[in-house]
């Protein structure tokens, strides 16, 4: 198999349909370097601030990816991400292959960090403590594997460490602009987006919430924005949230069959008993309903998408939003 058939079939994955296996690379015939001189591949404008918060105790790291040009007066305008490690390099690459004709168009550079964690933390337990509202906390469906659900509910000291240890260690790192500041998450992590919008919602301009596990705490989460409409102030500006799902999120995956160990039954009825679409569905309807004085609100739902491959649309939209979050005109995002 060539190469250029391996790599089409690894973008054929992003569309949902199977990819070829990849061959092993034939044996090179150039001289190979030695260890000495291979080197890890880097972001340029890319660097990693690490740190152990003290609202939650947690080796963290802040990745910061700073533009090439120089910020406008005002500041850069801001995309501040959860899951650092997934998102971090995507949503650069995202923006630096899109963002040129957003600057062409007079819009100021886009800075862009993530949060992630640091030496010996991360992982499943950790996440799911820390992407959980207390809201949420032990009222969890039966997990598709059977076993029990790790702690859940530390999501608000999370956000109390975006407040007081992230917010400013990215002020002294690259020069923001306060009024231009977007929030992004998926799936945990949009759960999160929606829970910061209703609690503090001055705390972001902008919020993109993807794919959110709105089935957490038996739909708590929907209740907790409708109440947040129905009782909260309008803000001038009014914050803009991006809402978005895959439309495929209720079925089984192309690959869900084939996984080793797996109880395709059990995986069927999680994701049926999930409800991501018709729960996101319900969920803008009260948006539209309730909250057109109050929010500058937009829904998506990705044609043919499963939860993942939602996440690389949205995070194209994302970038987008960022991009022209606050600014007096709002393109639309580049497709």
């Amino acid at each position: 198999m060539t190469l250029r058939t391996c790599l089409l079939g690894i973008a054929a994955a992003v569309g949902v349909l199977a990819a070829p296996a990849c061959a092993a690379p034939e044996a090179a015939s150039a001289q190979t370097a030695s260890s000495d001189a291979v080197r890890p591949v880097v972001i340029p404008g890319a660097r990693e601030i690490p740190f152990v918060s003290s609202v939650t105790g947690t080796p963290m790291r802040l990745l910061v990816w700073q533009p090439s040009r120089p910020a406008p007066p005002q500041g850069y305008p801001l995309l501040l991400a959860f899951d650092g490690d997934d998102t971090f390099a995507l949503l650069v690459d995202t923006y630096r292959s899109i963002g040129g004709a957003s600057l062409r168009a007079g819009a100021a550079p886009l800075a862009i960090a993530a949060i992630a964690y640091g030496e010996g933390a991360g992982g499943e337990r950790d996440r799911i403590r820390d992407m959980t509202p207390a809201i949420v906390a032990g009222d969890m469906p039966d997990r598709p594997n059977g076993k029990p659900w790790p702690e859940t509910g530390g999501g608000d000291r999370f956000l109390e460490m975006v407040e007081r240890e992230v917010k400013p260690l990215l002020a002294s790192a690259l020069p923001l602009d306060p009024d231009r500041q977007t929030l992004f998450g998926h799936s945990l992590g949009g759960l999160m987006v929606l829970h910061r919008l209703s609690t503090k919602p001055d705390a972001f301009d902008c919020y993109a919430a993807s794919s959110a596990s709105l089935w957490a705490g038996g739909g708590r989460m929907v209740t907790a924005l409708a109440d947040f409409l129905d009782k909260s102030a309008p803000m001038d500006p009014r914050p803009r949230l991006i809402l978005s799902v895959g439309d495929a999120e209720e079925d089984l995956g192309p690959w869900d069959a084939g996984v080793s160990g797996m109880d395709i039954e059990a995986r069927r009825r999680w994701i049926k008993g999930n409800a991501m679409v018709s729960r996101a569905r319900d969920l803008a309807a009260i948006v539209r309903e309730k909250g057109s004085a109050k929010l500058d609100f937009v829904f998506r739902e990705y044609p043919g998408r499963s939860h993942q491959p939602a996440k690389i649309i949205a995070s194209l939209d994302a970038v987008g939003e960022a991009v022209s979050c606050g600014a007096s005109s709002r393109p639309a995002p580049s497709r």
